[in-house]
């Protein structure tokens, strides 16, 4: 009886798996996220009309015309447009880094003497982050990574929604 050997192909063969591209309500408009309030309300017009079910004769006209007046529901409304601005932006975050926990700048321990911000890891490692930084960032939320393993927090330093 032979002996059967399984063969594995060379990683170097191997290509890069990509994560499936999931549309935003912009690419669903057709627009920049940049886009002027004006330059959404005439692309969601046009789009509405083209896909307009009493109107259109194309083959899942209803389905687009349906996702056209969702994303403008949404990117319409100036608050949901910031919201969902802001949801998109953390769902980046979460897949440029692998964040572990998100975080109000007052859960961290803060170390007035060394003027930092510090967080113990799962991994015993810290997160610190300069006292500095936090108060001039005009940003609303950093990542923070550990000083000792891969792992980053997501630390949200305004909640304030009217600055």
């Amino acid at each position: 009886m032979a002996e059967t050997r399984l063969s594995f192909p060379s990683p170097f063969h191997l290509r890069p798996v990509s994560l499936p591209y999931t549309m935003t309500l912009y690419d669903v408009l057709g627009v920049s996220q940049d886009a002027s309030e004006t330059e959404i309300r005439q692309q969601y017009q046009e789009l509405a009309r083209q896909y307009h079910p009493d109107k259109s004769g194309v083959e899942g006209a209803k389905e687009k015309f349906l996702q056209v007046t969702e994303a403008w529901h949404v990117l319409g409304d100036t608050q949901k447009r910031r919201e969902y601005d802001d949801q998109l932006k953390r769902e980046k975050l979460y897949q440029e880094f692998p964040v572990s926990e998100e975080l109000f700048l007052e859960d961290l321990e803060q170390d007035k003497e060394g003027g930092v911000y510090l967080h113990t890891c799962r991994c015993g490692g810290h997160y610190t982050l300069a006292a500095q930084d936090a108060r001039s960032s005009t940003e609303k939320e950093v990542v923070v990574a550990c000083d000792n393993c891969s792992l980053s927090i997501l630390v949200l330093l305004n909640c304030d929604e009217n600055t």
